[in-house]
């Protein structure tokens, strides 16, 4: 495990988010050899600011970490979130704001280092090649992100990341779920083509 890998589990274990893995999910999510995995539980203590409550599980690419790395920065996560929590663009905005700026400042603090959290961006827009259903059949909503921020784990440098962003509502388990696809590559890298088979992966029998 890198010592980057070791700093995030450090700091989900010292904010006591961490899901029990002896829980078992209501749902399948594929884990591609050579990607790490956390579950954690919402809203995170690192990010107060979040009023989403749920689960957040993730799937990092191998090289997450690695700056050099053709998947750097490169993930794929599930917010599972009960029926009883708003999804709409203007709320997903926000919680997801929320959640960076408070990712950042948190590991910065770690690293004795800042940033000025306020100055990071998230636009969120209706996605132009929309996929209207799942092959569940559950109803798609589809939108792009782009979010500018201070990447706080590797480099501490000013970073774009590019956010593919699917909503659908699984109608068994009566929760959302906001499917995020996420890196700082373009997108004819190969990372999005993996990303995309573990969004295509999830289930909720």
């Amino acid at each position: 495990m890198s010592h980057l890998h070791t700093l995030l589990t450090s700091l989900l274990l010292f904010a006591n988010t961490a899901v029990g893995q002896s829980e078992k999910p209501p749902y399948t999510l594929p884990s591609p050899k050579g990607w790490a995995r956390e579950t954690i539980a919402l809203p995170p203590a690192f990010a107060p600011g979040m009023a989403w409550k749920g689960t957040e599980d993730i799937r990092f690419a191998p090289g997450m970490f690695k700056p050099d790395s053709d998947t750097f920065f490169s993930y794929a996560l599930v917010f599972w979130l009960p029926d009883d929590q708003k999804v709409d663009a203007k709320t997903m905005e926000k919680e997801l704001l929320a959640y960076y700026r408070g990712l950042a400042k948190a590991v910065l603090k770690g690293k004795k280092q800042e940033a000025d959290e306020g100055k990071f961006t998230l636009n969120v827009k209706d996605n132009p090649v929309k996929a209207d259903k799942r092959g569940d059949g559950e109803v798609i909503s589809s939108c792009v992100g782009e979010l500018k921020w201070i990447e706080p784990f590797a480099t501490g440098k000013e970073q774009t990341l590019r956010l593919e962003i699917q909503t659908w509502h699984c109608e068994k388990q009566k929760h959302h779920c906001v499917f995020l696809c996420v890196s700082p590559t373009s997108e004819e890298s190969a990372v999005w083509k993996s990303l995309r088979e573990i969004r295509t992966g999830f289930t909720c029998p």
